[in-house]
């Protein structure tokens, strides 16, 4: 038995856990802010007020203020300074004390957001019940000092006037943010246009609205680019069974397991360049849950190349209603692990599918009926063609219509181009090809096309074997360990090889000193890092930022979330420079070692549902080795006697 000194033991916790509340989880000023705009609903606020500063001078503080009802000096203790502090208590469905509001806080830790930007946080408050008004500050250096923290730690009060009940004049909360810690100046633009995608509390609540130095969030995004929107686009034959369509064109639908939700998906004319839009975002009682993903669908989908063009929403508030909490604490991710959520992400997943295949084929619909208004002025050269005739060039452009990665230009181009050379006499056999193909695809048309000659098909020979050439110099480099600069300056000119599509990317060298800036923010200063180098590529408005590990070092779990951590911070700074050209930021790393941990491969995953890739070296290698010999293969195949052909294979 212990004895009385040995009776009891103490847990004792470390002042530095207010780094991992307020610091690791709300770098950016947007995701920061947001947090403390859910707290003035909570408080049953009629407006809240967002200033920004003008400049970032050393006494320049972001201000968050608020009508709500403010808190009494009691309640600034027993729960704004009571970390961990649960307004709902036992219960979920707990709701504000005088509107009703369904509570959004959960966790009591998104009071601390605002220390990931700020050193300070300085609180003025004024409660409408007492009267009383409250001032007191944050210090995170001084929160920090301590090494164990067990009996609390004391604020100074800076300032309190008990002025009695009833004085409703004026009351409240205003959140000074104060020292801050951001390296720009936040666009108003961009802010507006950030926070109206992470809540639709002002668009559902007629008494909340929320500013930013003195304009108000938007009520949503330009619907003149929309092509099709769902459920208002849906046919007949195409609604789901169990979907209610409203006259707003949201769309109420019951799962599987009997909860509801609401949901808009649209799909717009062009491919959506902004991460914060691409995917469907999801949302409980009315702030941002998940940020945008396709419910973790991955390849082998009819009209995938549509991914590029959704946007879309849904809520489902019934998951904030649960006794478990599905929501991560930054509000970034659900966990559709656990068997109340799971139906919502098979519903997703069944719905996404649907609508690609939809989509793909109304788009060649639309694009049908646009090749039928172009093709009037050729109506006559149309006319002296035999009636068979006529109709293998129509089935052939109507095929092509449905590949969807064919821009409208580049349709309406080889659409022409068909009729014209059926006119010559050329091509017969590949148009009727085109024409009796009733899957068409993007593959399928590039091997058509190898068809028209082998001299063509050489030219593209040629230019594989010169990549062929240069995968085994890259392989030559990485056995030689050769990670540094010559390595970095050979993908530079080579960056197909991380993949086919950025071809056309070039160096980047305008964002070095603002991506040696979040480097050493993410801490990739640490003597293990040393050996990491990146690289910065660009296209237009499309940034690629690539890191690469020293062959044979192994990615885990702490390096993946600097790299994820650096992208955001990427993403953020950019976002907030109105100068700057791009618009879409991609990250990809290199390492080895990718399955070497468990539940690595489920983060990758997640990663790369936010434009976050990675690879290892061997799986660059042998996917740049194996499409590009196929090719070779192919274009071989299609000549079989051509000795050219078979000495470039060879």
């Amino acid at each position: 038995m212990p004895d009385e000194k040995h009776s009891v033991l103490k847990m004792n916790y470390s002042g530095r856990i207010i780094d991992q509340l307020g610091i690791q989880m709300y770098q950016s000023p947007i995701a920061a802010i947001a947090e403390l705009v859910a707290n003035s609903w909570d408080a049953d606020a009629d407006n809240v007020h967002i200033y920004l500063p003008e400049t970032l001078d050393q006494n320049d503080e972001i201000v968050i203020e608020d009508d709500g009802i403010g808190m009494s000096f009691d309640e600034c203790e027993s729960r704004y300074l009571n970390v961990g502090f649960c307004r709902r208590g036992e219960n979920p469905m707990e709701q504000s004390r005088e509107k009703g509001r369904p509570i959004l806080g959960r966790k009591g830790i998104g009071k601390f957001a605002g220390f990931g930007i700020a050193e300070l946080i300085r609180i003025e408050t004024a409660c409408k019940e007492t009267g009383e008004k409250t001032v007191f500050e944050l210090d995170l250096t001084a929160l920090r000092r301590g090494e164990y923290v067990t009996q609390g730690q004391e604020i100074a009060v800076i300032d309190y006037q008990a002025t009695g009940a009833g004085d409703e004049e004026k009351h409240g909360t205003i959140v000074r943010l104060k020292s801050l810690k951001i390296s720009r100046r936040p666009s108003e633009t961009v802010f507006l246009r950030s926070m109206a995608r992470r809540f639709l509390l002002h668009k559902r609540a007629a008494d909340f609205a929320v500013f930013v130095n003195g304009s108000s969030l938007p009520e949503g995004e330009e619907e003149t680019d929309i092509e099709f929107m769902f459920p208002r686009d849906y046919r007949d034959d195409e609604k789901p069974e169990k979907l209610v369509i409203g006259s707003n064109g949201w769309g109420d639908e019951e799962l599987e397991d009997g909860n509801e939700i609401r949901w808009r998906i649209c799909f717009y004319k062009k491919p959506i360049d902004e991460d914060e839009l691409r995917g469907v975002s999801i949302f409980t009682h009315g702030k941002l849950s998940q940020t945008p993903f396709f419910f973790n669908l991955t390849g082998g989908l009819g009209g995938q190349h549509g991914q590029e063009y959704m946007s879309g929403q849904v809520e489902a508030d019934y998951l904030d209603e649960q006794i478990k909490d599905f929501i991560a604490p930054e509000r970034q991710r659900l966990d559709f692990e656990s068997s109340e959520s799971i139906p919502l992400l098979d519903w997703g997943q069944n719905r996404l599918k649907s609508l690609f295949r939809i989509w793909r084929d109304r788009r060649g619909e639309r694009r049908i009926e646009i090749i039928n208004q172009r093709i009037q002025p050729f109506a006559r050269r149309l006319e002296v063609l035999p009636s068979s005739e006529r109709k293998i060039i129509k089935k052939a452009i109507k095929n092509l219509a449905k590949i969807s990665a064919l821009e409208e230009n580049e349709f309406i181009e080889l659409s022409n181009s068909i009729l014209t050379s059926w006119e010559g006499g050329r091509l017969r056999e590949l148009i009727s090809e085109i024409s009796e193909s009733e899957t068409m695809n993007e593959t399928d048309l590039l091997h058509a096309l190898i068809e028209t000659g082998v001299l063509t098909a050489l030219n593209i020979a040629e230019a594989i074997k010169t990549k062929m050439e240069a995968i085994l110099g890259l392989k030559k480099r990485i056995e030689d360990r050769s990670l540094e600069n010559p390595l970095r300056d050979f993908v530079a000119v080579n960056p197909w090889l991380i993949a086919e599509k950025w071809e056309t990317f070039q160096r980047e060298r305008k964002v070095d000193k603002l991506m040696a800036a979040c480097a050493a923010e993410a801490g990739f200063k640490d003597k293990i890092y040393e050996g990491r180098i990146d690289l910065a590529l660009s296209s237009g408005e499309h940034l690629l930022v690539l890191e690469f590990m020293r062959p044979g070092l192994n990615l885990d779990f702490d390096h993946v979330n600097r790299f994820s951590t650096y992208i955001y911070q990427i993403r953020e700074k950019i976002e907030t420079v109105t100068t700057s050209r791009f618009n879409r930021v991609t990250g990809y790393i290199v390492a080895d070692g990718l399955d070497r941990k468990a539940g690595l491969k489920g983060l990758i995953k997640d990663m790369a549902g936010k434009d976050m890739l990675a690879t290892d070296w061997n799986m660059l290698l042998g996917e740049a080795v194996s499409e590009y010999r196929e090719y070779l293969e192919i274009l071989a195949s299609r000549s079989p006697d051509d000795d050219r052909l078979k000495a470039l294979l060879e």
